[in-house]
């Protein structure tokens, strides 16, 4: 399987039907409507139930994959995974990938909006 891409225009735009116009609209709500603030995870993810930890990643993750943020979709599912104990796994760890990915994310749409 191919390494999970940062921004895949080209699959975002398969499924929305080729609407760059609505691409456009987005991506910069993905940026500017409700942009992931790392300390409100860290909050959530500290309370004892990790549900609303879990949502906040879910919001996120299932964004990136309408976006075709591969990548950050890909780590998305993975903390959410471990916050709804659907497995096991080092939040942290998971924690740090997904911010990352998430700037990376970030860092490529404005990028696209700029050329788009």
């Amino acid at each position: 399987m191919p390494e999970a891409e940062i921004l895949n225009l080209e699959a975002a735009l398969e499924m929305i039907g080729g609407e760059k116009a609505l691409l456009l609209d987005l991506l910069n709500a993905f940026l500017n409507d409700a942009p992931f603030d790392e300390a409100r995870l860290l909050s959530l993810e500290a309370k004892e139930d990790s549900t609303e930890a879990a949502k906040y990643v879910h919001y996120y993750k299932g964004a990136a994959r309408q976006l075709g943020a591969e990548k950050l979709a890909k780590s998305g599912q993975a903390l959410e995974d471990v916050l709804r104990k659907k497995t096991t796994g080092n939040i942290p760890q998971l924690n740090k990938a997904f911010i990352a990915d998430y700037q990376l994310t970030a860092e490529a749409i404005q990028d696209s909006l700029e050329i788009l």
